[in-house]
């Protein structure tokens, strides 16, 4: 009995030095990871590829695998080879995996959206050549995303399924962004987190949004400024904003991010450049050069109401009856008059602060613009999850608690949690309040 006691212990001994610290290269375990999804989708009834060969069936799951590949990439890069082991990287793969599956669950849900307009963008697209699908100014999206729309009509799969697979693409480099933010020794936590978000899974996975590509444009313009990359990150800030006007709502980051000296003037001169380089194909296809920039200022115009669905300061009254013009540039008074104080309270210890206060600023500039600012709808605070798990991740305490109310008002609007408006809008304010009142870093009192 003693030597059967002695083996075991040895045996558990063994067990757990391999399984703690033993390593496996990461692309053999990240390969198994992606061959056992890809055999999974395959033997997956998916209702768009009933009847489909076996060739034409493989590449429309492939396409849904890449997010999975680029998710695994991240995960394993994030990994700490002196410290994590073999059970790390299994859990990792695993939480990938999990992530991806989450997804595909509503793989085939199509919402209103992508039924009344990309559906249709996708067919007109479809119908004609690169140039004439440009020169006939389809959709309300700018070039950068209908450039992806066309190659999804060039790719002979589902476009359900590919529109998707390019959000989850986004989802990969959002979560690997917020763990750039969250620093090397929380980084696997938010990248995690922000993985496994239900906003961040549900606006891609059951809308088809593509919210998670210019949030990680812009959150890794963020990222790229603070690690000392000016070129990349004004690179990534032009991308972002191609892609939406929303990225717009964290710019003004960039002026605090010149005053401590992360970025320069010339580093405009690399964003202007990215933004010519992402029209010229275009350009040359025959868009005009007005068309392009006239969709940000169509989207401007094209909501009149005060709210929609967002959970702001319109949503905590009832707006039906109220004078439009003068509550929205009461809105928008607030709005640029809360970005101003905001950005100079940054400038005046810009030099001085950390990466974690960086990204505390920047949260507080998404969540209040968006919160006085009218003709808000409810996805527009979506760069505050991902910012917002980062800040909890390094920083604890109230953040956490800011974090979690941040989700659960964008879930009551974006989905069906049983808040209503007023109730998010008030725990948006509060969150807010919250990261105002954490401004104690270090011992030394920041001045928001």
């Amino acid at each position: 009995m003693k030597r059967l006691n002695a083996l075991l212990e040895r045996a558990d001994d063994g067990l757990r030095r391999g399984l703690l610290s033993g390593r496996l290269p990461g692309w053999l375990l990240g390969g198994c990871t992606f061959a056992a999804f890809f055999l999974l989708m395959m033997t997956r009834t998916l209702t768009q590829l009933a009847g489909a060969q076996t060739a034409e069936r493989a590449a429309a799951v492939l396409v849904l695998c890449l997010p999975l590949g680029l998710m695994l990439a991240f995960a394993m890069r994030l990994a700490r080879p002196q410290e994590d082991g073999l059970l790390m990287q299994l859990g990792l793969c695993a939480l990938c995996a999990l992530a991806m599956l989450a997804r595909v669950s509503f793989i085939e849900r199509s919402s209103g959206d992508y039924d009344i307009y990309l559906a249709d963008w996708i067919a007109k697209l479809a119908a004609g050549s690169f140039s004439e699908g440009m020169r006939a100014n389809i959709g309300e999206y700018n070039v950068l995303y209908q450039y992806i729309l066309f190659v999804i009509t060039r790719l002979g799969v589902p476009a359900l399924y590919a529109v998707k697979a390019v959000s989850f693409i986004g989802d990969a480099f959002l979560a690997g962004a917020a763990a750039k933010l969250a620093g090397r020794k929380n980084g696997l936590l938010a990248f995690g987190a922000v993985l496994l978000l239900p906003t961040v899974v549900l606006n891609g996975g059951m809308f088809a949004q593509c919210d998670s590509l210019y949030a990680a444009c812009a959150l890794w313009g963020l990222a790229l400024a603070l690690d000392d990359r000016p070129k990349a990150s004004a690179t990534c800030f032009a991308l972002s904003l191609s892609f939406k006007l929303q990225s717009a709502f964290i710019l003004p980051i960039v002026i605090v991010l010149w005053a401590g000296r992360k970025l320069k003037v010339r580093e405009a001169l690399v964003f202007l450049l990215t933004l010519l380089a992402v029209m010229l194909p275009a350009l040359l296809g025959g868009k005009s050069l007005l068309s392009i920039v006239g969709v940000y200022t169509a989207q401007t115009g094209l909501y009149t109401g005060l709210n929609y669905s967002a959970a702001n300061f319109f949503g905590l009254m009832e707006t039906a009856g109220l004078d439009v013009y003068a509550y929205g540039n009461f809105g928008m008074a607030l709005a640029f008059g809360v970005c101003a104080v905001l950005v100079m309270s940054g400038v005046r210890r810009a030099e001085r602060m950390t990466q974690e206060e960086t990204v505390r600023l920047a949260l507080l500039l998404v969540l209040l613009i968006v919160f006085f600012l009218p003709r808000m709808h409810e996805r527009y605070f979506y760069m505050a999850t991902p910012l917002s798990v980062a800040l909890a991740c390094s920083r604890g305490g109230r953040a956490v608690i800011a974090a979690v109310l941040i989700e659960l008002a964008m879930l009551s609007t974006c989905w069906a949690l049983a808040f209503s408006l007023p109730m998010a809008s008030a725990m948006m304010l509060a969150a807010a309040a919250l990261i105002l009142s954490d401004g104690n870093c270090d011992g030394d009192r920041n001045v928001l």
